[in-house]
């Protein structure tokens, strides 16, 4: 098991500095391999070069760096799960149109803001009747 980790490690920070090799921008964090390992991890090679290159500009601490792509990979997966949840619901209710899944988006966005109580049934209509 430990053996399969190592190599993963090594492929992820070969393939993350092999792709920032070829940027003068990114110099500083082709020379630490932690940071490189958790780069080499995000699928995306545009969104690895962004997020490399902003690491590069702050520069900072090996830990905070890791940090940084960890809420990245995150962020993306929640956004993905937030995707394929109204991807089902677009199967389920052919007739539903983008600006009607954009506003239920924002509705959602305004409901887990100014609500504690995440998810609460019931809460966008009151949303949408006063006009929130």
């Amino acid at each position: 098991m430990r053996q399969t980790k190592t190599i993963a490690r090594q492929v992820h920070r070969q393939r993350a500095a092999s792709l920032l090799s070829k940027l003068p921008t990114c110099k500083w964090v082709i020379h630490n391999s932690d940071v490189l390992d958790e780069l080499g991890r995000i699928e995306s090679d545009h969104a690895l070069i962004e997020i490399a290159k902003r690491i590069c500009q702050i520069k900072p601490s090996t830990i905070e760096a890791i940090e940084m792509v960890r809420r990245h990979r995150e962020f993306d997966q929640l956004a993905d799960e937030l995707v394929h949840l109204v991807n089902d619901y677009r199967k389920r209710h052919p007739s539903t149109t983008r600006h009607e899944v954009l506003r239920a988006l924002e509705t959602a966005g305004m409901m887990l803001g100014k609500s504690t109580e995440v998810g609460e049934p019931g809460s966008h209509q009151f949303l949408r009747r006063n006009g929130i």
